[in-house]
């Protein structure tokens, strides 16, 4: 971390102040009102393209969308969801919005009933955007090529993107991106570069790549909700899986990194910028939520573990109550997210919901039905619509 004081030790002390006054956890504490319970979701359906939501009708969006109005969060993040704009199908509405439209506000059984977001937003992707120069990323001996020498793996533009949806307005002015951020200015990061690499190496950056790369394999930005006068910062990412590379470990280094961005982001760290230029993290008083897939499970037998460093051994972030699922329990691993795919029969803790210390955890929940129980043919759902499982949590702000 960046500082001397992470932000929970000065929460805490803030706090501190605020009890001995006798108002902590009054109505008197907020102005006269009870405070508000939003529900944060964080869902990663594989793959979701564009000819897919942009018409109503598709049994994968159908089984995603009767799992998010079983859940019916207030604010959600759906991972891999296509960037339409950015892959060239400029439609009418962007795929975030056909999905809420088709499906998020269709009810899709007869006991569920539609949600309405009026509020979304659906940020640029650095997956398969070629630098205006082309370069071999992947050491294939080939410039310029899709997926591998994009600055995010992907077919095409805004593939593997990732939107949000809100029932609470997003204050626009506030909005942050760190899409072009470069990898190479994070102090002390964890870059492959060719003077380091192995013989065996398959992948690195050279001097005249680092000028160019970029760190975030999607996008990282925070994006400011207004939850009934309060401000609540939702932080968003989803770094690179860590794997399917060499011995050098290119991908589980550039995830680390990813991952760390978001610590040095709550704690302020100088050496930020966005993409309009504005330098620092966020203020120390500030509230917020991470939301979303950072594939990173913490104590792995992986070569690094960011999500244990940067995540769970990190006040900055509250872990003291995950959310659990039957269904994982069943499997080995009741904090579980995600499910066989690429690794089959393996269950990872890799999708997530934390909010800063100075919010309070109401309840949690991962939607993880046992085999057992497949109560209005949930289970089947789960299973149809993703290898990840929906993750929410009730956040007091």
């Amino acid at each position: 971390m960046v500082r001397d004081a992470t932000r929970r030790q000065f929460v805490t002390a803030t706090g501190a102040a605020i009890a001995s006054t006798g108002i902590t956890g009054t109505a008197s504490a907020t102005g006269g009102r009870a405070p508000t319970a939003v529900r944060y979701a964080a869902f990663n359906v594989i793959e979701l393209e564009t000819g897919q939501v942009q018409e109503p009708g598709d049994e994968q969006a159908e089984a995603a969308a009767r799992i998010i109005q079983e859940v019916r969060p207030d604010v959600l993040v759906v991972n891999e969801l296509t960037n339409n704009i950015q892959e060239g199908e400029r439609t009418d509405r962007t795929n975030i919005d056909a999905f809420v439209e088709n499906y998020l506000s269709v009810p899709q059984r007869d006991d569920l009933e539609g949600i309405d977001y009026p509020h979304t937003l659906q940020p640029d992707s650095n997956t398969g955007v070629l630098p205006d120069d082309p370069y071999d990323f992947d050491k294939d001996g080939e410039r310029g090529q899709r997926p591998g020498d994009a600055f995010g793996f992907g077919e095409y533009p805004g593939h593997y993107a990732f939107a949000i949806a809100s029932r609470y307005p997003i204050r626009k002015e506030g909005i942050r991106s760190f899409q072009e951020f470069r990898w190479d200015e994070m102090p002390d990061n964890l870059i492959v570069t060719e003077e380091s690499a192995g013989d065996d190496a398959e992948r690195y950056l050279t001097a005249e790549e680092r000028e160019v790369f970029r760190l975030s394999s999607k996008t990282h930005i925070d994006v400011p909700f207004d939850v009934d006068g309060d401000l609540v910062h939702g932080l968003f990412a989803h770094p690179t899986p860590p794997g399917f590379d060499g011995p050098e470990n290119f991908n589980g280094r550039w995830n680390h990194d990813e991952v760390r961005f978001l610590a040095d982001y709550v704690a302020g760290a100088d050496y930020i910028y966005d993409d309009s230029g504005v330098s620092g993290g966020l203020e120390d008083d500030a509230s917020y939520v991470l939301l979303g897939d950072m594939n990173a499970g913490p104590r792995t037998d992986r070569p690094l573990d960011p999500a244990t460093t940067f995540l769970f051994a990190n006040d900055d972030f509250d872990t003291c109550r995950l959310p659990t699922s039957p269904g994982g329990a069943q499997r080995g691993n009741p904090y579980a997210t995600r499910f066989g795919g690429d690794f089959d029969g393996v269950v990872e803790q890799i999708d997530y919901v934390l909010p800063s210390p100075d919010l309070s955890i109401r309840r949690s929940s991962v939607v993880w039905p046992a085999d057992a129980a497949n109560e209005r043919g949930l289970g089947d759902d789960v299973s149809r619509a993703s290898d990840h499982r929906l993750v929410w949590a009730d956040i007091v702000a």
